[in-house]
């Protein structure tokens, strides 16, 4: 990982006080957070911002930090945390003071380099994947979203932010090279919160609809939600409870949405309704199990 100056990243000067620090900072996350900015590397740009203002904003490790700045612009010589110079000709010992000095600032992150002129040479152990589960709700994973998510290891934690592409479908991963909290790539396996109307089915979106039996027999026009908003839905005459309709293009990614038919009989305790009812039933001949029975 390449030596960053965070001072320029910024975009101050290593003399800036905490309070001006704090302000280049709240100017340049407003202008790179993936919520608002349309940047085409708003979110990497949003990531190293607040890098740069999590080291610099506390005074232990921008004290630290610039001592290794001050390395990187003058590698011949380097004083360390204890006062002591270090001679980086050939002196292995001093090189690996250095390195554990870019660890407690970073943690362990990979390879540092202060533009070319060093690296740590030890052997190390390459870095797991970390999983971790993110769950969003279906309004988000229909319109897409952006998440401040802080993931924690044995030893290690890091807030990130995460942009959650629009349309996506639960159990889809979502690969970040290199940011979890040791260094090494983060899965982010996608879950759908429950909802309390709808259901999914792969990349459609299920609904029940309860219709009247006069709205089933005869036809209507009603509104129906979906996870864009709401759509108005034309039930054809002669509908059933049961019976599907597509709405297109309302799922997740592309997907449908299926709408299924439910008829709801009203209460007829009242005596009006119930004389309505045998009213009806006086009307036609008509016994549903033979019907069924014919189909």
């Amino acid at each position: 990982m390449d030596f960053k100056d965070y001072y320029k990243v910024l975009g101050i000067e290593p003399s800036a006080t905490a309070e001006e620090i704090k302000r280049a900072y709240k100017k340049l996350a407003r202008k790179y957070h993936p919520d608002v900015s349309d940047e085409a590397d708003a979110q990497s740009r949003f990531q190293e911002v607040s890098e740069a203002y999590e080291v610099l904003r506390n005074a232990d490790k921008r004290a630290e930090y610039d001592e290794l700045r001050a390395y990187v612009n003058n590698p011949n010589q380097f004083r360390g945390t204890g006062g002591q110079f270090f001679n980086f000709d050939g002196d292995f010992s001093a090189e690996d003071q250095f390195a554990d000095l870019l660890r407690s600032i970073f943690g362990d992150q990979g390879r540092f380099s202060g533009f070319g002129q060093f690296e740590d040479h030890r052997p190390r152990q390459p870095s797991r994947p970390t999983t971790h589960a993110l769950s969003v709700s279906l309004e988000e994973a229909y319109r897409g979203a952006s998440r401040q998510l802080r993931i924690e290891t044995p030893g290690n934690s890091k807030t990130i932010s995460v942009k959650v592409p629009k349309g996506i479908k639960p159990g889809t991963e979502l690969r970040l090279r290199g940011q979890a909290p040791d260094g090494g790539d983060l899965y982010l396996k996608i879950e759908l919160e429950p909802h309390a109307e709808f259901s999914i089915e792969g990349d459609s979106v299920m609904l029940t609809l309860p219709v009247s039996p006069w709205e089933a027999a005869l036809g209507t026009t009603v509104p129906v939600r979906t996870l864009g908003g709401t759509v108005n839905l034309k039930v054809p005459p002669n509908s059933q409870s049961g019976r599907k309709l597509r709405l297109k293009g309302r799922g997740l990614g592309g997907g449908d949405q299926i709408v299924t038919l439910k008829i709801v009989n009203p209460d007829v305790s009242m005596p009006a309704a119930k004389a309505a009812f045998e009213t009806l039933r006086d009307s036609f001949s008509f016994d549903p199990r033979k019907q069924s029975q014919q189909a």
